[in-house]
């Protein structure tokens, strides 16, 4: 079987002519056919667009995204934090204070108001740790919040 002519004519246009020497033919290429629809469509292009790439799940395109825009990824342990904090800690310290990061075992909690602050400051350290670790039902061996650091929310 011999292999199909290439298209008759390079666009005279110089942007025409650049786009079609980056395209490549695809494969099972027939000249004449395309020749035959090009001038039924009045379609100036020599070459035939390139062919559809094949799909690709949501999933995987969300997390190519992601990694290059540079996001971290999130621990499945803050997140699980986050879900139980206002009913571990109460309404009156949830309106006030809210979880941050979690980095080795350390919870950083970002607080509204100097005033909270210092009052957590006093009570917290001792206090959230374990009611958290209960609320998430980590092992007394293995306990995922160790320690709490607490930072004045901006």
């Amino acid at each position: 079987m011999a292999r199909p002519a290439p298209p008759e004519s390079v666009p005279d246009d110089e942007w025409g002519a650049r786009r079609a020497a980056r395209r490549t033919l695809p494969p099972g290429f027939r000249a004449d056919a395309w020749r035959v629809r090009r001038e039924f469509l009045r379609i100036p292009d020599p070459l035939p667009p390139p062919p559809f790439k094949e799909a690709e799940r949501v999933e995987d395109a969300l997390g190519r995204v992601v990694k290059a825009l540079g996001v971290p990824e999130v621990d499945p342990d803050a997140l699980r934090i986050e879900r139980v904090w206002a009913e571990a800690v109460g309404p009156t310290i949830a309106a006030h204070a809210s979880p941050g990061g979690l980095e080795n075992g350390t919870l950083s909690v970002l607080v509204k108001g100097s005033t909270w602050l210092a009052e957590l400051r006093r009570t917290a350290p001792r206090h959230l740790p374990p009611k958290l670790n209960a609320a998430l039902g980590a092992p007394a061996d293995r306990p995922v919040v160790r320690a709490v650091r607490l930072a004045l929310a901006r």
